[in-house]
């Protein structure tokens, strides 16, 4: 099973209003191009100087799929995060498989 993991620094002036976006807007966008078959949004314990910060984990059941995903709908999905919240949202994304 492969996992495309997106982490997130949110300004914390925004947090709230990011989660609800993420929760309403980008998951269920990203969803729907039925390349994964589940989702965990996870808030990652920081330091209370630090940003906040979230990781989305989506898995999929073999690397054609991911690929696919990576190939017609990963940057748009990721241009509209650019576009929504601009500075105030760091990303960077990793792709995983699960071995055990």
């Amino acid at each position: 099973m492969q996992v495309y993991n997106i982490s997130f620094q949110i300004d914390p002036s925004l947090e709230f209003q990011w989660l609800e976006w993420m929760k309403n807007n980008f998951i269920p966008k990203v969803m729907a191009s039925q390349n994964f078959k589940e989702n965990k949004l996870y808030q990652i314990k920081v330091n209370a100087d630090q940003a906040p910060t979230y990781t989305l984990q989506l898995y999929c059941d073999n690397i054609e799929l991911w690929q696919a995903y990576q190939e017609l709908q990963a940057t748009d999905h990721l241009q509209e995060v650019q576009h929504t919240w601009g500075e105030k949202c760091y990303y960077f994304c990793t792709e995983m498989q699960i071995v055990n």
